[in-house]
């Protein structure tokens, strides 16, 4: 689904508009399934950006530690 209208009783698709009332069942069942994966995606969407912000403090408070620590040497 590309875009959908600000009236949640239009669907925009490929520059075309339809009532979504009087589209076909099969039409309406699809469309809610389009709306629950947008919010699906978006739960995921957040999550990933959490762990990502997580996964940086983490780095950052490895690199604090580390930064006393005499590293190993790489000549051998």
């Amino acid at each position: 689904m590309e875009n959908q209208n600000q009236s949640e009783n239009k669907l925009k698709i490929d520059d075309k508009e339809y009532l979504i009332d009087s589209l076909p069942d099969k039409a309406k069942q699809l469309i809610a399934g389009l709306r629950t994966s947008d919010v699906q995606t978006n739960m995921y969407q957040d999550t990933l950006k959490l762990i990502a912000i997580s996964k940086n403090k983490m780095i950052e408070d490895l690199k604090l530690i580390l930064k006393d620590i005499e590293p190993i040497s790489r000549d051998k």
